[in-house]
């Protein structure tokens, strides 16, 4: 008499399809760690980005200013009131021009009236310093309005931790 072998049955024979569930975790994980490394450099960018269009921001701010105040105080005929932190005189048209600083922001003012350091255009906000240096024909400080020849100008704009820090300085052309 021969044995008979059990015959395997179907199921028991063929391996069941899809991944066993210590392969879907480890799978899972691995997913993870790649998307939190794409994640990080993903917010590295954009920080990167925002770092770098408030400091161009700033610096265009300053520049604006600075340039402003220089161009029209090269064809200045002279200087009417000279304080460390606004200047007044007529430039090459003969009109009024003052610039000033008022609540961190600077202030343009470029007519025919006389008046005071109020009103005017606003060139820029956010400044942090605005500050006049006079010399006379020698380099010397100048003590009154009718000897300056010579006018530094320094322009500090702050914001969120960015600076820019902008000096020039301009000899009045036609004194």
């Amino acid at each position: 008499m021969r044995a008979v072998s059990p015959t395997p049955s179907p199921i028991a024979s063929r391996a069941a399809p899809g991944f066993t569930l210590t392969e879907l975790l480890v799978a899972l994980f691995i997913g993870m760690l790649v998307l939190a490394g794409v994640n990080r450099i993903f917010l590295a960018g954009i920080t990167t980005q925002n770092t770098t269009s408030l400091q161009t921001e700033v610096n265009r701010k300053a520049q604006v200013g600075l340039d402003s105040i220089v161009s029209k105080l090269r064809g200045s005929s002279g200087v009417i009131d000279a304080s460390p932190s606004r200047i007044w005189f007529l430039d090459q048209e003969g009109r009024n021009c003052r610039f000033w600083l008022n609540g961190g922001a600077l202030y343009r003012y470029s007519g025919v009236s006389a008046g005071s350091y109020t009103g005017g255009e606003r060139l820029a906000s956010d400044v942090k310093q605005l500050q006049f240096t006079y010399q006379d024909r020698s380099g010397a400080a100048a003590t009154q309005a009718d000897v300056v020849y010579t006018v530094v100008v320094l322009l500090e704009i702050e914001r969120e931790r960015h600076s820019a820090r902008l000096q020039s300085a301009v000899r009045l052309r036609n004194k």
